[in-house]
């Protein structure tokens, strides 16, 4: 691994790249001071473009935290053949930046499930703190992969928002209120087949052997089925333990977000 860093802005705030396993080049940015925490988005996104864009700044007051943009999104590169594993080499990248100090992560949505994958693989993260990971049945045959592959060959948009109501099941009144995709949306929708990879074959049985410790949080006023989810996870996973936050559909503001992971984590 080689890493290039770079001051930027004003007090810690760092930014940088370093180079995963396969030589794919990963964009970072390093903020606060305290416990190391490693911030894995969701789909679609970069650290630009995060549907949670003040929650590194809340969390930065407690922690140093890392974000970093996923391959194939914003600043970082996209190495073929695209492989789950590549993704856990890139979170290992990552932590290797906090020169052996202890590593928690936080993951939101698909980061939250990519975060419980590479635990589960070996990865050394200290501990799990996870907003509403989608948890989603073996599917060999999933046909959603072939409907995207499509889509983003000729419609980018339309992929963009395919993905947003059939996957991740955003209510269309939710939607409505949305902000058309930019330009960098859009080029970090073609990324969105890495969830269509790793996804199927997610229930909280695969993840029964987890040892590290896990939170698992989601909004009183998310969707039914992701709560319930989300309650009956430690039944399954002893290292797990769920917190139920006062919030919205699929989200919880970043003051009760950090207040919650300070608890567990801090």
């Amino acid at each position: 691994m080689t890493t290039n860093q770079t001051a930027q802005t004003s007090g810690p705030s760092t930014s940088g790249t370093t180079t995963s396993a396969d030589g794919t080049e990963l964009a970072w940015s390093r903020a606060g001071s305290g416990p190391d925490l490693l911030i894995v988005d969701c789909v679609g996104v970069d650290r630009t473009t995060t549907p949670q864009p003040g929650l590194p700044a809340a969390l930065a007051e407690h922690f140093t935290v890392w974000t970093f943009d996923r391959r194939g999104k914003g600043d970082s590169g996209n190495t073929a053949p695209y492989a789950v594993e590549r993704e856990f080499e890139d979170i290992t990248a990552m932590i290797d930046l906090a020169e052996g100090r202890p590593v928690i992560g936080y993951g939101f949505s698909s980061g939250a499930t990519l975060l419980l994958l590479a635990a589960s693989a070996g990865v050394r993260l200290d501990r799990l703190t996870l907003l509403e990971p989608p948890l989603m049945p073996e599917d060999p045959e999933y046909a959603g992969r072939a409907e995207a592959q499509r889509l983003l060959d000729t419609d980018l948009a339309e992929a963009h928002r395919w993905f947003n109501t059939t996957v991740v099941g955003i209510p269309d009144e939710v939607m409505e209120q949305l902000p058309p995709p930019s330009e960098r949306d859009l080029a970090n929708t073609r990324a969105m087949v890495h969830e269509l990879t790793f996804l199927p074959g997610t229930l909280a049985e695969r993840f029964a052997g987890l040892t590290t410790p896990t939170l698992i949080m989601a909004s009183e006023a998310t969707d039914p089925g992701m709560l319930a989810d989300c309650k009956a996870f430690p039944e399954t996973v002893a290292a797990a333990t769920t917190a139920v936050l006062p919030g919205e559909w699929h989200g919880v503001d970043d003051q009760t977000l950090t207040q919650a992971i300070r608890e567990f984590a801090g």
